[in-house]
């Protein structure tokens, strides 16, 4: 589909085109994040989640600067694309290739370096602490191929190739199931197997999306001249990008000040119990990311060409379908607890109750992190980074405050309760600044 389209197309079809197969990418993305789990939890036990869930919120970094790279200058070539300015969209690309290579090389120092300290300051310790410290030594020297994966991901999207991007999450999502299985299951290198399979997959899913951009048909090819450091653009990218950056640090943050939190008041079992929501509640969030990426282009060129009445219907569309998935969601979770905390722990007779009840206080704020997420990804879309970035660095702000009050309060439940609460104050928030933003666009009559 031609930019052309972007602007005329009918929404209901755009949205089919741009949000089904990123969805169905994210669903597959979502289906091996949970045999990922399931693999951990059945092979290495509870302290094998445990140890993952005290090293991920480091290695998730890298999955942020990811975004902040990838989607900071997708909207941008969008808005460009949308403006008629392939050219500058061109170079936006070939910089955010260098964005990636130098941002991928200073974490990986930090990574190597801090390592120990920062899984040490997590409450790791004993077996966990080895565990987990396996688990981010290889994240940190792969580091690399988890940043370009995320950045061109999104960007292959918006050169009009989202079903191209869906096969290549596909093909990456079942190598990573294959390659867990060699390197958990039948050579035991238990949470290094986990990493490595993981970082080599992205290895194959980035390097594929990059491919693209070299081939002579792609309208936002690199060339030479498009890698020379452009520092307005790259300016706009950071800019544009810190909203998704935000989302995705808040997401390491939020892991982070929960297992501080749980091991507070609470014991490794809970942080278990917290890896079983966690894998549980990714899939869910993949879906809401696969929505918010799919309308981003949409939205992006459509703003780029002022037809706002097209934003805000692409916009409402996107925040419906956010909350029916959202509710249909809870159903299994709320009716089925048990048999979610057997999928990723197997018959752990210790775990089962805690989780169980963990899911019961946790899940009531899924439609609310859902709805945050589309709609802090729109405000991104539309160049409107200030509020996107409000949003997103709200939740950093203010879980902390929730975690520490809610957990004097009331211990773990408190800890359980604290973000589904965080999550419904902001959506507050952004519920309002949409209605200002469509007030500023409603045609006079």
């Amino acid at each position: 589909m031609s930019a052309v389209d972007l602007g005329t197309a009918p929404l209901s079809r755009l949205f089919l085109r741009y949000v089904t197969p990123t969805v169905a990418a994210m669903l597959v993305t979502g289906i091996y994040v949970t045999i990922d789990g399931i693999f951990v939890g059945h092979i290495l036990g509870q302290d094998g989640l445990a140890g993952m869930m005290l090293a991920y919120p480091i290695c998730a970094v890298l999955y942020a600067v990811g975004a902040l790279i990838g989607m900071g200058s997708s909207s941008l070539v969008s808005f460009y694309l949308g403006k008629g300015e392939q050219a500058t969209a061109r170079h936006i690309v070939g910089n955010a290739l260098v964005m990636v290579l130098m941002a991928s090389a200073m974490l990986t120092f930090i990574g190597i370096r801090y390592g120990e300290a920062m899984l040490s300051w997590m409450g790791a310790e004993g077996e966990i602490f080895n565990a987990g410290m396996a688990y981010l030594r290889w994240y940190a020297l792969l580091g690399v191929f988890a940043v370009l994966s995320m950045a061109f991901t999104a960007l292959l999207r918006n050169d009009g190739r989202p079903g191209l991007t869906t096969w290549i999450l596909v093909g990456g999502g079942v190598l990573n199931v294959l390659l867990d299985y060699l390197l958990m299951a039948v050579i035991p290198w238990g949470l290094a197997g986990a990493a490595i399979a993981t970082m080599l997959s992205q290895a194959v899913t980035g390097g594929l999306c990059l491919w693209h951009f070299f081939i002579p048909r792609s309208q936002l090819r690199i060339r030479w001249d498009t890698l020379t450091p452009n520092w307005r653009l790259m300016g706009e990218t950071l800019r544009l990008g810190i909203s998704s950056f935000l989302m995705y640090l808040y997401l390491s943050v939020v892991l982070a000040m929960h297992n501080k939190a749980l091991l507070a008041v609470g014991t490794s079992l809970h942080v278990a119990a917290y890896g079983v929501i966690s894998y549980s509640e990714a899939f869910f969030y993949l879906i809401f990311e696969g929505i918010a990426m799919g309308i981003q282009p949409i939205a992006s060129f459509n703003a780029g060409a002022g037809n706002w009445q097209r934003v805000l219907r692409v916009r409402n569309l996107a925040l419906g379908v956010t909350l029916l998935v959202a509710l249909c969601g809870m159903i299994p979770l709320y009716l089925w607890p048990e048999g979610v905390v057997y999928l990723f722990a197997g018959d752990n007779a210790a775990l089962l109750p805690v989780a169980s009840l963990g899911i019961w206080l946790y899940f009531w704020g899924l439609p609310m992190e859902g709805l945050l997420l589309v709609g802090a990804t729109y405000f991104q879309a539309i160049n409107r980074a200030r509020i996107a970035s409000l949003l997103t660095g709200g939740k950093l702000v203010l879980i902390g405050g929730f975690l520490w009050g809610f957990s004097s309060l009331w211990g773990v439940s408190g800890v359980w309760l604290a973000l589904p609460t965080c999550s419904t104050v902001l959506v507050l928030v952004m519920w309002r600044a949409m209605r200002k933003e469509a007030g500023l666009h409603v045609p006079a009559h």
